[in-house]
């Protein structure tokens, strides 16, 4: 069992290792996709790799000690397609490979599914710790746009 685990362990690392990324990034269409917390929570600026290991399950809890919440869209989703190439710089299926790894060997649970933007921004906004991502245009007061560092 731990040489798969060391071998999973690998393949993450691996992940994270793409350049960085800004806070938020241009899609072809003009638009922007932008990474948000809840705005009663403030992590401060984070990495691109700390990011990349929220996203793909690997980093349970901030740099605080507090539990972090995923939320995200489907893999068909033209918002998660931008958020996973050009933020995280994963294809969508690369990123549900990661997290199904994780589930199988029983070393995490794949982020919550929201199914549009106003539950998206009501999920994150209720939940301490959480993260998601928008296009920014979609972004209201009610959440903060996380500033990620290269």
């Amino acid at each position: 069992m731990r040489i798969w685990q060391l071998i999973i362990f690998i393949q993450i690392v691996l992940f994270l290792h793409p350049p960085a990324l800004a806070a938020s990034v241009d899609t072809n269409a003009g638009s922007k996709v932008a990474v948000i917390a809840s705005s009663s929570f403030n992590p401060g600026v984070i990495s691109a790799n700390t990011l990349r290991a929220i996203f793909v399950m690997n980093q349970t809890k901030w740099s605080d000690g507090t539990p972090v919440k995923v939320y995200v869209f489907s893999d068909s989703n033209p918002t998660h397609e931008v958020f996973s190439k050009e933020v995280l710089k994963f294809f969508p299926r690369q990123l549900r490979r990661a997290w199904d790894r994780q589930v199988f060997a029983g070393l995490g649970q794949y982020p919550e599914q929201v199914s549009s933007t106003q539950e998206m921004l009501a999920k994150v906004k209720a939940t301490p710790g959480s993260v998601g991502y928008l296009l920014l245009q979609e972004v209201n007061q009610d959440v903060r746009i996380l500033q990620i560092s290269q």
